[in-house]
């Protein structure tokens, strides 16, 4: 294919560059017994926001995780750093398991560890904005979902220390939700439900057999897109779904009726059909490939302006903040933590 124009190296080097945020460097390393029954994904993410709030959380005594499931990270921190700690969890079966796991691994006394089945919300909840309150107060918010991570910020408002990582930017709602501080209103971005979509792609450096993998998953997406909307196009875009991996490794025609079953479509074609229509789109599936590989460059550069917003709205409530990579996005693509804390 030949080298890329200059101009397109040119706008993929500035995109690398305002999106190069720091790493946080540490990890906490946790024993056998302390991550039994814990995915690689989850003991990788614990481990190095452990190490994070070692080194800035000196004057801490009490925090508050929304969304904390099981409490591993309330339960860790607890023992770590003698917090007292509340986890906030809508799932009451979630803090059941938790429990017994406390149970099962040296119960803590109830003043140390609290579970509050609860939803963060929007506005006044009398009994959950205190403890949001207080300079000896941490604020926690793992993989805060779409607007959940804003609620989070505005209650915290009091707190001395705050961590958030935010999750599904397609949920959000702009203007609602976007932009949020002052200079980000000054300086709005037209956010679309199609850019905060894009948002939400986790993209790391690929290995040629990933590449080629990729390349194959989109072959066939593209393919069924382009005979859905030619089949059925009163459906208008056709959510395929995530197939199986080994849909993807034979013909067309297998992942192609499969997805129609699943969807409940009959496009009166045989298997030698459906295998003729792939190859008859391939020059279009190559360039709906070629398009989605620039496009997704922009992802991140997305994802860090919402970001970035959200750190210049806690800079006006007063934090000094930091945005660092604080995972490895190969294990958890939504990697960028805001950390905020109250200046002396």
């Amino acid at each position: 294919m030949g080298a890329p124009p200059p101009s397109l190296s040119a706008l993929l080097g500035a995109l690398q560059e305002l999106t190069a945020l720091p790493w946080h460097e540490g990890v906490h390393a946790l024993t056998v017994a302390q991550t039994q029954g814990l995915s690689a994904k989850k003991t990788h993410e614990l481990e190095r926001v452990l190490a994070l709030l070692a080194q800035r959380t000196r004057s801490i005594h009490q925090a508050i995780d929304i969304g904390g499931g099981m409490g591993h990270l309330a339960r860790l921190c607890a023992r770590t750093f003698g917090w007292t700690f509340h986890s906030i969890d809508r799932d009451a079966g979630l803090q059941d398991k938790g429990r017994r796991w406390l149970t099962k691994t040296r119960p803590l006394g109830d003043d140390t560890l609290h579970f509050i089945q609860a939803s963060v919300e929007d506005g006044l909840q009398p009994q959950l904005d205190p403890l949001f309150s207080g300079r000896d107060r941490a604020s926690i918010g793992l993989h805060t979902c779409g607007p959940l991570a804003l609620t989070q910020i505005l209650k915290s408002q009091g707190a001395g220390f705050v961590l958030n990582v935010g999750c599904c930017y397609d949920k959000l709602e702009a203007p609602r939700d976007y932009p949020v501080s002052r200079f980000g209103g000054a300086h709005p971005l037209p956010f679309t439900p199609h850019a905060l979509a894009l948002t939400t792609r986790g993209r790391h450096h690929k290995t040629e057999v990933e590449f080629a993998r990729m390349k194959q998953v989109y072959a066939w997406r593209f393919a069924f897109d382009l005979l859905s909307r030619r089949r059925f196009p009163e459906r208008g875009f056709v959510r395929a779904g995530d197939a199986p991996r080994t849909l993807y490794d034979g013909p067309f025609a297998l992942y192609a009726r499969d997805r129609l079953e699943r969807l409940g479509l009959e496009p009166g074609m045989t298997d030698a059909e459906l295998n003729a229509f792939e190859v008859s789109v391939r020059a279009e599936t190559r360039d709906l490939m070629l398009c989605h590989l620039l496009r997704d460059r922009f992802a991140r550069a997305l994802e860090v302006v919402l970001l970035l917003d959200r750190a210049l709205l806690l800079e006006e409530l007063g934090f000094q903040v930091e945005p660092l990579q604080l995972f490895d996005p190969r294990l958890s693509p939504r990697n960028l933590a805001l950390i905020a804390s109250r200046s002396a």
